[in-house]
């Protein structure tokens, strides 16, 4: 079972190198709103950050479904993993709904 244990950390492990170029795509998302680009190169980037995000959603899910299966069949539960993937998965998240709602007042304006 140690093996296993292995594959989680390193799940969890390729789980952050995956925010992290969530991060970078978002980061030069954001750069947009302050230099003037083409519209393709914004498409590009928010179908790469689109990409991104469901790899994190789908990589988180068999996290936390992978840690259930330890849970049943050592009866250890990988806390750290799970409680790591929600943080990463709230920050994706958080990012995204940051960004869009920028890109929302920036294109479409502010109405009260």
């Amino acid at each position: 079972m140690l093996q296993f244990r292995r594959i989680l950390a390193f799940s969890s492990r390729i789980h952050t190198y995956i925010m992290v170029l969530y991060l970078f795509f978002a980061l030069l998302f954001s750069l947009t709103f302050f230099i003037t680009v083409s519209e393709d190169l914004v498409r590009l980037l928010s179908f790469l950050m689109t990409v991104t995000s469901w790899l994190i959603i789908f990589e988180g899910v068999w996290i936390i479904l992978a840690s259930i299966y330890q849970l049943f069949y050592t009866r250890v539960f990988a806390f750290f993993p799970v409680i790591l993937t929600l943080i990463r998965c709230a920050v994706t998240i958080a990012c995204a709904a940051f960004l869009d709602s920028i890109n929302v007042a920036i294109m479409y304006g502010i109405s009260i």
